[in-house]
Parts: structure tokens; sequence; C-alpha cells
């Protein structure tokens, strides 16, 4: 009998403790064998993982219990106050005190109070995860993800980007008015009115014997900062001299400019445009600029307002230049009349107008 009751009491104490290293088994697992697994809890920090994965909700725990972590790799600072959950795609975490921000780009589901300080690459534009309920996508952002009164996580600012470089002498276009001809005293002072309305500078290509009766006009066109070049004594066709030809209306026509201003120009413009082997080895002896044209607008021969106005509009490229007169005849009034609006127009296209030693050669 009393052996019995020895087994018995063994076999009792066998199964406490059977009992106990369960218990303690199945708390080490996370699972309690109390009455509370077997009632659902009311406090209002749970959530279950289908509820976070959902993107309902308010994704903060005020009881300080945590449920509903799937496995995931998150980058962000627990720099959230009162909870805000960013996260990395894949990852959801339902903080207590302590917010998870995420990559920037994503909105979380944080407190009103939760400010994360994410810094992270994201490849990935479509990476939201299911950590995000309607959350922005982000790519390559660097800024502050703030968890808003709702929630949601605000977009970063963008980083990383290269600020736009306009290289020199590329964001301007550049076009250049000339005058052949002149001075004289009734369309030469009209242009150098206009121009000066219009806070534009050209450059007048001056014939000698035209300087020779005006030089109180070469003057004015100095002193009002436009440029000046040699456009020959007497408008000779130079293509059909010699060098000693040449170089006689070159030297009398620069003699004319020295006597009206003290100095000779290096800017030079053949008449008619005609050129010729000799002219240009004389040009290069001399280091003279022979100047030539991408736009005539033919106003010697008395080619309409409206006509030469679009065919400027149309044929000017930057760095242009563009032939008209300053003195030949009556037809010269509708260069007069033509150049303020051709002014505007270039303008308007972006032009910037500037005297011929600015324009590449």
């Amino acid at each position: 009998m009393k052996t019995r009751k020895k087994q018995h009491r063994r076999l009792a104490a066998f199964i406490i403790l059977v009992a106990i290293v369960a218990w303690v088994g199945g708390c080490t697992a996370g699972s309690s064998f109390g009455l509370s697994a077997m009632i659902p809890s009311k406090e209002k920090g749970s959530q279950t993982i289908e509820e976070h994965a959902s993107g309902g909700g308010n994704n903060v725990d005020k009881g300080g219990t945590t449920t509903g972590y799937v496995p995931g790799e998150n980058k962000g600072n627990d720099n959230g106050s009162n909870g805000q959950s960013g996260g990395q795609g894949g990852n959801t975490v339902t903080p207590g005190n302590g917010g998870s921000s995420g990559h920037t780009g994503e909105q979380g589901n944080g407190s009103k109070d939760g400010q994360g300080n994410p810094n992270h690459e994201n490849k990935d534009p479509d990476d939201t995860g299911v950590n995000t309920g309607s959350g922005s996508k982000g790519n390559e952002h660097n800024g502050n993800n703030a968890g808003s009164e709702n929630g949601k996580g605000q977009e970063g600012g963008k980083g990383g980007e290269k600020p736009v470089v306009t290289p020199p002498g590329t964001d301007e276009k550049r076009v250049a008015l000339t005058f052949d001809d002149g001075p004289d005293l009734k369309y030469t002072p009209a242009i150098l009115d206009i121009l000066k309305e219009k806070g534009v500078k050209a450059t007048f290509f001056v014939v000698g014997t035209q300087v020779e009766k005006y030089p109180d006009l070469m003057k004015r066109i100095e002193d009002e900062g436009h440029a000046i070049g040699n456009h020959t004594q007497s408008h000779k066709d130079l293509s059909k001299l010699g060098k000693s030809g040449i170089l006689s209306q070159i030297d009398q026509a620069d003699q004319a400019i020295n006597d009206a201003l003290g100095w000779t120009p290096t800017l030079f413009r053949a008449p008619y445009g005609a050129v010729s082997d000799t002219l240009k080895k004389v040009m290069k002896e001399q280091n003279r600029r022979m100047v030539g044209w991408t736009v005539d607008t033919r106003d010697w021969a008395g080619t309409p307002v409206a006509e030469m106005r679009a065919m400027i509009r149309k044929q000017t490229k930057p760095n242009g230049i563009i032939l008209m007169h300053s003195f030949g005849g009556k037809h010269i009034r509708n260069t007069v009349d033509m150049l303020p609006g051709v002014i505007d127009d270039l303008q308007k296209l972006g032009y910037t107008m500037v005297t011929v030693d600015e324009i590449p050669e």
C-alpha cells in the first residue's frame, strides 16, 4: 500500500514537472497557456497583421503592445515621437513609443506627432511595400518624412539632382545690325535716333568720300557707342582691281576716318561683297577682318518694309549679320521705317543686338 502511494506521488510530481517544463517552453515561444490566450484582446493598441497590411487604420500602439511584425529590413531611424510607421517595403512594424522611419517617398501610418528622418535611396519607384495605405512613391529622395495628422508620411525633398548649367556663350542669341555707304545727313541721323531710342548698338561701314563730307556725324556714331568699319574710299568693285588699286581704296578711306576720329578701323567690308584672292591676301597682310553678311535685306532695291521684316525673322540665326544701308538712294526710307519693328521682332525672338566685333568670325 505504501509502495503504491509513493508511486502515485512520483507520478504526480512527474506530471507537475512536465507541466512546468511545457509552461516554460510556451513562454519562450511567445505562447501563453493562461486564460488570456483564449480571450480575444480588446486593448486599443492591439492590431493584427491583416489589419496592418491592408493599410487601414492608424498604425500606432497606444498601449505599448506591439503585434503584427513581418520580417524585413528597416533602414530608417527610430526617431518618431509617439510612433510613425514609414518603413522599408515589406516591413510592417507597429511601434509603441518609437516610430519607425522608412525610406523617403513612402507614406507610413504614423501618429500626429510622429516624425522620421530617413536618408535612403529607393531605386524602385514602385517599392511601396505592404506598409503603405495610399503611400506616395519616391525615387532617390533624400529629405524628411514627417508623419502628418492623418498618419500619412509626407514625401521628403528630392536630393541628388544636379542643377542645369548652361555653357558659357550659349545662353544668348546674338545678331549684328550693319549699315553701309554712309554717312549722310538724311537717313543716317534718323537711323541713329532709332538705335538710341531702342538702346541698340550697330556697325557702320562708311565710305571715305562721305566721311570727308560729314565728319561731325562720324563723331556722333562713335560717341553713341557704335562700331565703325572701312568700306573703301569710293565704293569700287575691288575684285576687279589689282593690289595697288585695292590698297589705294583702303588707305584713302582710312585717312578720312582718321582725320575725323583720330584712329583707323580694322573692320572692313568689300563693296557689293565682291572678293578676290588678292583682296583676301591684303586683308591678311594688314590683319584686318573682312565682314560679310548672313541676311541681305536688299533695301537699296526698294524691298517693301513688311517683306524685309519677314525676311529677317525667317533668315536670322544666332551670330547672324544683317545687311542694310544708311545712304544710297530714296529707297533707304524703307530701312528707316522698318528698323523699329525689326528690333522689336528680333528681341521677341530672344536676340541681343551687338556690334560685329562681338560676333565670332
